[in-house]
């Protein structure tokens, strides 16, 4: 099970740079590049856009980037309540 799909918006609410937290991200897609991320093992690691941008450790160089990848368990959706479905009324009878 994933906390997040793709299209979402979501919130990081963990991540190795502290500075991460609280960034909000759009989620692409799945990850297809390599990755050292601390990240549970079987994470789903995601794509994501983020709203500016997030702080990575490559082998202890920090680097910014706007668009990387981020785990899965690091993010929670952010999803407003389902939309109510709209009752069509009948048309009024006219009888003449």
């Amino acid at each position: 099970m994933t906390y997040c799909k793709p299209g979402d918006l979501a919130v990081v609410v963990e991540a190795y740079n502290a500075c991460n937290i609280g960034t909000i991200v759009h989620v692409i897609g799945l990850y297809t590049g390599q990755s050292d991320l601390c990240a549970p093992k079987g994470d789903v690691i995601w794509e994501a856009q983020a709203s500016h941008p997030l702080t990575y450790d490559y082998s202890g160089v920090l680097r910014r980037r706007r668009i990387g990848p981020v785990p899965d368990s690091q993010l929670r959706p952010i999803r407003g309540a389902p939309q109510a479905k709209t009752v069509k009324e009948p048309n009024d009878l006219v009888t003449t």
